[in-house]
């Protein structure tokens, strides 16, 4: 459980703003989803990374997907530029967090797994 606390965190966190979201409609729904999104594709990709589950074309299919809903929820607003202008963190910082994030945990090696600060 160690090894995954911060998605663990992250999904918290994201559950939390998208019921903040629902008595509220506003970018904090939005941005619950993304955080929802992003830790989710996250931890898929870690637990691969780590050699926990098999790393299958299904699951990276869905990762992907996930992150194409995460990006396409805050990119497809009306006015994004007005948005981010407005209320940064859930219209720039928080995507930006969720796409850095899982693209470092895409890209780096399988052999770095023993190496790395991830346990």
């Amino acid at each position: 459980m160690k090894k995954h606390i911060g998605s663990t965190i992250a999904l918290v966190i994201g559950v939390l703003s998208v019921l903040s979201g629902l008595a509220k409609p506003g970018a904090i729904l939005f941005s619950g989803v993304v955080i929802i999104l992003g830790a989710l594709a996250y931890r898929s990709a870690k637990k691969r990374f780590l050699g926990e589950v098999k790393s299958t074309v299904i699951r990276k299919v869905m990762e992907a997907i996930a992150i194409v809903i995460a990006m396409a929820s805050v990119l497809l607003q009306n006015n994004l530029l007005k948005a981010i202008e407005s209320d940064p963190v859930p219209n720039l910082i928080i995507p930006l967090w969720v796409l850095i994030a899982y693209i470092v945990i895409f890209i780096r090696n399988p052999a770095q797994a023993d190496e790395s600060n991830f346990k």
